[in-house]
């Protein structure tokens, strides 16, 4: 079996920097497990002038998680799906439903890739146990603001170009596999 644990956190941009009340950075971090070994992560960031929330954030961590689950072929392996935003995997689970129009698409990309996944399984877990996808997702804003030209460019493109008021930002992307672990 497999596990995914994804986290994904929100940092609204200054109010005085941006007419925008939504207005940030969004962040991510996943993990994929089989019995216990880690075999792959990620961590990421992404900006939008408009609406930036710590809800999109953890889709977006869920979405880049799924896909690398795709990436490394699994296909029909059990795999456990395991993330702190309850809202999310009720979500998921069809449990509660999606009702903000800014989520709706990144739920149904979710639903897309969960679909190619036919042994998923949902699991909520408390935020005390899910540190290492959010200690990954936290990486990615220190190192987000460490690389100081890349964030300024970010935070500019999203306050002053209009082009992307509409659209995801992506501000930095790591994957990793331990090609050594993901064999049976």
């Amino acid at each position: 079996m497999l596990t995914l644990c994804f986290d994904g956190l929100f940092r609204s941009v200054a109010a005085h920097l941006t007419q925008q009340t939504h207005a940030g950075f969004m962040c991510y971090g996943w993990i994929i497990t089989r019995q216990g070994l880690r075999i792959a992560h990620g961590h990421g960031a992404f900006a939008h002038s408009k609406n930036a929330s710590s809800n999109i954030a953890e889709y977006l961590a869920l979405i880049e998680g799924l896909d690398a689950l795709l990436d490394l072929g699994i296909e029909n392996e059990l795999v456990e799906v395991c993330g702190d935003a309850k809202s999310v995997i009720d979500q998921m689970c069809g449990k509660a439903l999606v009702n903000a129009a800014s989520i709706k698409p990144l739920y149904r990309r979710a639903m897309q890739l969960a679909s190619r996944l036919p042994n998923i399984q949902w699991s909520w877990t408390p935020r005390k146990h899910n540190r290492p996808a959010d200690s990954l997702s936290r990486r990615a804003l220190r190192q987000m603001r460490l690389n100081h030209g890349s964030y300024q460019a970010a935070l500019e493109m999203i306050i002053n170009d209009p082009s992307w008021s509409d659209r995801l930002l992506p501000v930095m992307d790591l994957r990793l596999y331990n090609a050594g672990r993901m064999l049976n």
